[in-house]
């Protein structure tokens, strides 16, 4: 006899069977067993849309997924090239021309049934999903004659390599045969493709890189390659009665030939055991999504921005590339969708690892060294860097705000990795030192921004903020022979000065460096009055920039403004002020709050006005943590969350997050799949 305890159990647990059973349709098998509590990548199906095939080499409006830090990403095929069921659109190439789509489809299958000697039709198949889930895209359709079942999954399995899974499961009672092939062309004029004993060669004709289509059996694939177009044939194969046969393709692409047969040898180790590697990706994929989804206060993301966070994820994912030419650490691009954005840039990064810190600490200490390989014997680090400069170079004409001190703790306390401060300390001191000694004009120890070639335009690239209002009348001065100041001392530059001191200290604590730890105090502490005396106008209620000739502030209310209640340099009666504001709704409290210029400026310029009135997604996350430090935490709650409500697409759809946004309509402008603004986004998420 059952016990009631033990009876109510036994129902309960049937009913909640049978609610999953038919809420949700069935998972795909996975390699590994995962807690059925944890959120798995099964349950974010198309966070983003990948689906298009690439019309020309430039196309941007088809978005490429990709994985490991990887310089190539493919999509998936839409209905209008069914007959591409199986196969990939792509690659995208992130190594040249600042990317390009080297082919629609560089790899399509075929199938043929040797029974009738024809291929099999695909364009009518029965579609049972092309999806794309974190970590992998899918396709899976059903043929009538003969009836298969045909799945091709695509996950990447190292930086330089993907590989594809077919797998074709026979639903015929009897057994079938099947030949399978692969062809593909490109969209260069010239002939690319050579036939190698290892697999297809891509050549390209402006650099010694190359790709390298190859198989899962080489010992039993023959090539074909004539001018533009390329095939690989598969021996023919039987499948009996509901049995699968399982064949892969891989794309590599390397930069030099060397560089292939090391990862010839990665591959070989792969493919043994090619199940257990797609199980791994799956195991790799959820646990990301754990990190992810955990706020700090250990309960999970709210079920509304679950989606959205994971989107975060994805777009930083994207933008991952490892090392490769001058790079040498991994990083993340601003944006491999803007052919403009294909490098690493010294404001974008200190943001990017603050955020990746929480779920790859690896790739946030190596996102800020990778930053820290440009700096130079002054000790000042490049604006930006890029993997090779045929296009374009190194950019050495200014810097960026300093956050590198910002950055390393906040990697810290993620990763406890002392080894990582000890490394780190002392370039930071020199990076930070190196402010002082280029850009503080009259030596009065508040900086200025500016530039190395004497232009007024470098200058304000140094500030982050290109366009600002607040840099309209600035001029530049010559502090040496190798450096020009704009003629204004910069409210949040100091106010971030003020900051990295104090981090300075932090590090230096951890590390036992007490000497240190107290000099950096001392220096925070008089530059935190000299902010708070000189740069506060009491009678709006605002920080501003100065002017070094006149010494009054430069009156433009923008997010400078809220930079030292980030910091938290700021007095309490002067945070009110500011506080007030910043929820005044006809100044920064618009429809998304917090633009980069006040609303009631006469140069506010809401549409593509790009540091003149949009969205800004880091300003925002400075502006709604500044709220925080002072106690503001219902006013920063409230503001955070018309923020997701209202931001273009971001909570319940595919749309991809962008560059900025229009702060009176919510929509996305500029670049698409932007790192910065996933960063903060998930910051917000994760932290609020």
């Amino acid at each position: 006899m059952i016990s009631p305890p033990k009876l109510l159990i036994a129902i309960l647990t049937i009913i909640c069977t049978l609610l999953l059973t038919t809420c949700h349709p069935p998972p795909i098998q996975t390699e590994i067993p995962l807690q059925k509590e944890a959120l798995q990548i099964r349950d974010f199906p198309n966070v983003l849309n990948y689906i298009g095939r690439p019309k020309n080499l430039k196309d941007p409006s088809v978005y490429a997924f990709s994985d490991l830090g990887a310089w190539h990403g493919y999509a998936l095929p839409d209905s209008a090239n069914r007959s591409l069921l199986g196969s990939f659109m792509g690659p995208l190439l992130m190594t040249q021309d600042n990317g390009i789509w080297i082919s629609p489809c560089l790899s399509r299958l075929h199938i043929m049934d040797m029974k009738t000697g024809l291929p099999i039709d695909f364009a009518n198949a029965e579609v049972e999903e092309v999806v794309a889930f974190p970590g992998r895209l899918i396709q899976r359709f059903k043929t009538a004659e003969p009836p298969l079942s045909i799945s091709s999954t695509l996950i990447f399995v190292s930086d330089r390599s993907a590989m594809m899974r077919i797998q074709v499961t026979n639903l015929y009672e009897d057994e079938v045969a099947i030949k399978m092939r692969w062809s593909g062309n490109s969209f260069f004029p010239a002939k690319v493709f050579s036939e190698q004993a290892d697999g297809v060669q891509i050549d390209f004709e402006k650099n010694n890189h190359i790709g390298m289509i190859s198989t899962g059996e080489p010992q039993h694939t023959t090539y074909h390659v004539e001018g533009e177009t390329y095939e690989i044939f598969l021996p023919p194969k039987r499948i009996g009665s509901k049995a699968t046969l399982e064949s892969l393709l891989i794309h590599s692409f390397c930069f030099s030939r060397e560089e292939w047969e090391k990862e010839k040898k990665v591959l070989a180790q792969i493919l043994p055991s090619q199940a257990a590697v797609f199980g791994q990706n799956t195991e790799r994929w959820n646990s990301l999504l754990q990190s992810t989804l955990t706020h700090e206060s250990s309960a999970l993301v709210a079920p509304i921005n679950r989606r959205a966070a994971v989107k975060c994820l994805l777009t930083l994912t994207h933008n991952w590339r490892s090392p490769a030419g001058f790079l040498k650490h991994e990083g993340l691009f601003p944006s491999y969708n803007y052919e403009w954005f294909q490098g690493f840039w010294a404001w974008d990064s200190w943001k990017h690892a603050v955020a990746v810190a929480h779920f790859n600490g690896e790739l946030a200490q190596n996102q800020i060294r990778a930053m820290f390989d440009f700096q130079d014997e002054m000790g000042m680090i490049a604006d930006c860097v890029y993997r090779d400069t045929v296009i374009e170079a190194h950019n050495w004409r200014n810097t960026k705000p300093p956050l590198s001190a910002w950055a390393t703790w906040r990697v810290y306390e993620k990763t406890q990795d002392k080894k990582f401060l000890r490394e780190m300390l002392p370039k930071i001191e020199r990076y930070h030192q190196w402010w002082y000694t280029y850009r503080d004009h009259d030596q009065n120890g508040l900086c200025e921004y500016g530039s190395t070639d004497g232009t007024l335009i470098a200058a304000k690239w140094e500030s982050g903020m290109d366009n600002a209002v607040r840099f309209d009348s600035t001029k530049i001065l010559q502090n040496n022979e190798s450096s020009w100041s704009m003629n204004c001392e910069s409210v949040d530059l100091n106010a971030y000065l003020c900051a990295e001191k104090q981090y300075l200290s932090q590090i230096a604590i951890a590390l036992g460096e007490t000497d240190i730890a107290t000099f950096y105090k001392r220096k925070a502490t008089y530059l935190k009055e000299q902010i708070q005396t000189r740069f506060f106008d009491k009678k709006s209620g605002w920080f501003y920039d100065i002017d070094m000739d006149s010494k009054k502030p430069i009156k433009t209310m923008g997010p400078e403004g809220w930079i030292p209640l980030w910091t938290g340099i700021a007095t309490q009666s002067q945070a009110a002020k500011v506080r007030e504001n910043m929820l005044d709704t006809a100044l920064f409290a618009t429809y998304i709050p917090f633009p980069t210029l006040n609303a009631a400026h006469p140069k506010f310029k809401p549409q593509n006005g790009y540091w003149r009135g949009p969205i800004w997604l880091d300003q925002v996350y400075f502006a709604i943590n500044a709220l925080k430090n002072y106690g503001y935490e219902d006013e920063a709650d409230q503001m955070t969350q018309l923020l997701f409500k209202r931001l273009e697409g971001f909570q319940n759809s595919d749309t991809p997050i962008y560059e900025n946004y229009h702060p009176l309509t919510g929509e996305g402008m500029e670049s698409r799949h932007f790192s910065w603004s996933a960063a903060h986004l998930l910051l917000l998420m994760k932290e609020g």
